[in-house]
C-alpha cells in the first residue's frame, strides 16, 4: 500500500558491523523425507521425494496448475486453470488423489494459506484488491480487509510509503513505514463509509528506513512477533539488516555486500548475500538477537529461487531443470 509518509527516519547510525565471508561448503541432504509438491506449466501437478539417499520425482495429476500450496500432508490446494485461463482454487486429498473444486470465481490472481483458512485475490494489479476468506474445504465466503496482503509482527504491518521533499532540493523516496494493525481486525470496510478515511488510517504511520526500500527487502512472521528488513546506502554501500523481535530492534551494519532476507524459521533469520562486485554470495542465517551468523549455502540460488519451507528446511528449485536442493 503506498501512503504518503510525511517523516525522514534517521540514519541507522553507528551500529555493530556483521562481517560476512562467503567460502564454499558442502550441502546436506535431508534427515527425514521431504515431499515436495509443484506444478508443471500445462502439464501437471508432480511430487518429489528427497531422501537422504535419493530424490524421486513423479506426476501426481494431469493439468494446467499453479500456487500450489499444502497442509499438513493430507491436502494440496492449487489453483486449476482452464483453457480461457480462467482459474479457480481445488482441493487435492493427497491419500486418494480426489480432486474437489472450492470455488466459481474463474478470475482468481493468487491465494495463501493462514490462520487454517484460505485467502484468495482478485484485481491484485488495481489499487485496492478484492480478498476474500473461505474455509478449507471452501465454505463461509467472507470479504476481508486487503490490509491482511501485508506483512507484519502480532502488533504492526509493513508496507512501501513515499515521502518527501522533506527539504527544498531533495528526493522523493519509498521507505518502509508500519502502522499497527487496524482495530477492525479482518473486518472489510467499504471506502466510502464515514468512519473510514486514509487520514485516519495513516495518523500513526512511522518511516522506519532512512533509504529506499523494496518489495523484495522485508519479511514478517506474526506467529513469532518478528520482523526483518535491510536497506542500503547507495552512496556509501553500506547496507543495514534489522531484525526486529517482539519489538525490540537490533541493527547489524554490512559493508560492501547487498542482502535480502528470505524466511524466518525458529529464532533464525535466512538470506542471501552477494558482494557489491558480484563475484560471491551465499546463503546465511542468523539469530533474530544478531548473534550466530553462519553460512548454510553457496551460491546457487537467489531470492527468486526460494519457493518455501517444509518441516523447517528451505526450499529452493532450479527452475530450468526443475530439481531441488533443500538448507537447514
Amino acid at each position: 500500500m503506498l501512503t504518503g509518509a510525511v517523516r525522514k527516519a534517521p540514519s541507522p547510525g553507528n551500529v555493530p558491523e556483521l562481517k560476512i565471508t562467503a567460502k564454499k561448503i558442502a550441502v546436506m541432504n535431508p534427515k527425514e523425507p521431504l515431499t515436495i509438491y509443484w506444478a508443471k506449466s500445462e502439464i501437471g501437478l508432480y511430487q518429489t521425494v528427497i531422501t537422504s539417499k535419493t530424490t524421486k520425482t513423479s506426476a501426481v495429476i494431469s493439468g494446467n496448475y499453479g500456487n500450489v500450496l499444502y497442509q499438513n500432508y493430507e491436502s494440496v490446494y492449487l489453483l486449476k486453470y482452464d483453457k480461457n485461463r480462467k482459474s479457480d482454487i481445488y482441493q487435492l486429498e493427497i491419500s486418494t488423489k480426489k480432486i474437489k473444486r472450492l470455488t466459481n470465481e474463474g478470475n482468481i490472481d493468487y491465494f495463501f494459506l493462514k490462520k487454517n483458512s484460505i485467502y484468495y485475490v482478485k484485481g491484485s494489479m488495481g489499487m485496492e484488491p478484492s480478498v476474500y476468506r473461505i474455509s478449507l474445504n471452501g465454505k463461509s465466503k467472507v470479504r476481508v480487509s486487503p490490509t491482511v496482503l501485508d506483512v507484519g509482527d502480532k502488533k504492526y504491518r509493513y508496507y512501501i510509503g513515499s515521502t518527501g521533499p522533506i527539504e527544498e532540493g531533495e528526493d522523493i523516496y519509498f521507505p518502509l513505514v508500519r502502522n499497527p494493525w487496524p482495530s477492525s481486525g479482518e473486518k472489510y470496510i467499504e471506502p466510502l463509509e464515514e468512519e473510514y478515511s486514509l487520514e485516519s488510517e495513516n495518523k500513526d504511520e512511522e518511516v522506519l528506513s532512512a533509504f529506499e526500500v523494496e518489495y523484495s527487502d522485508y519479511i514478517g512472521d506474526i506467529d513469532s512477533d518478528s520482523f526483518v528488513f535491510t536497506e542500503k546506502d547507495a552512496e556509501t554501500e553500506m547496507s543495514y539488516l534489522h531484525l526486529i523481535f517482539k519489538n525490540k530492534e537490533k541493527v547489524r551494519k554490512i559493508n560492501g555486500w547487498s542482502v535480502e532476507p528470505l524466511d524466518i524459521l525458529n529464532g533464525w533469520v535466512y538470506f542471501t548475500a552477494e558482494d557489491t562486485e558480484g563475484q560471491n554470495s551465499g546463503l546465511f542465517a542468523i539469530k533474530l538477537d544478531g548473534s550466530g551468523l553462519r553460512q548454510i549455502g553457496n551460491d546457487e540460488f537467489s531470492y527468486s529461487d526460494y519457493i518455501g519451507n517444509v518441516k523447517g528446511y528451505l526450499v529452493f528449485q532450479d527452475r530450468n531443470k526443475g530439481s531441488f536442493t533443500v538448507f537447514k
